[in-house]
């Protein structure tokens, strides 16, 4: 039997020079800050799960999704997952209204969102637990090459 794994998209969504981060109210990762995204379902391509979740999660529409970075991380223990990375912008008016599955959101400088929830002292804290650490340090991984590539269009 093949293996299983678990396919994840989320996306950088940008408002201006600013991206939208959103924090989760529920699961493994309640209290953190992380962009909009979700499971991809069955019959589903990545782009449609992607606006899909960022439409359940914010009620906002994207229409020019461009893929940034894929990843890798484990779901859990005995789950590898892959993460699917996309870019897309809003227009300066959008304003996300949140689901349950968040307790808030808000527009934040790409710069500001690596110092404040991937610094070093962050990872470190996460050291006893590997499965969050893995998938926290693929996340920085991301964040650093958004950063890296300089301005977005």
């Amino acid at each position: 039997m093949p293996p299983r794994f678990h396919v994840h998209v989320d996306a950088i969504v940008r408002r201006g020079d600013q991206i939208l981060i959103m924090k989760r109210a529920m699961g493994n990762m309640s209290g953190a800050w992380y962009f909009p995204g979700g499971s991809l379902e069955e019959n589903e391509s990545p782009q449609e799960a992607v606006r899909r979740e960022i439409r359940e999660e914010t009620q906002l529409e994207v229409d020019d999704l461009r893929l940034f970075r894929l990843w890798r991380y484990r779901q859990d223990e005995s789950t590898p997952a892959v993460g699917i990375t996309f870019t897309c912008a809003v227009p300066l008016d959008a304003d996300p209204q949140i689901n349950e599955e968040h307790a808030a959101a808000r527009w934040v400088d790409v710069a500001y969102y690596r110092q404040r929830y991937f610094n070093d002292d962050v990872l470190a804290a996460l050291a006893s637990s590997p499965i969050a650490l893995e998938l926290v340090a693929a996340v920085r991984e991301v964040v650093d090459a958004y950063l890296a590539e300089g301005p977005h269009p």
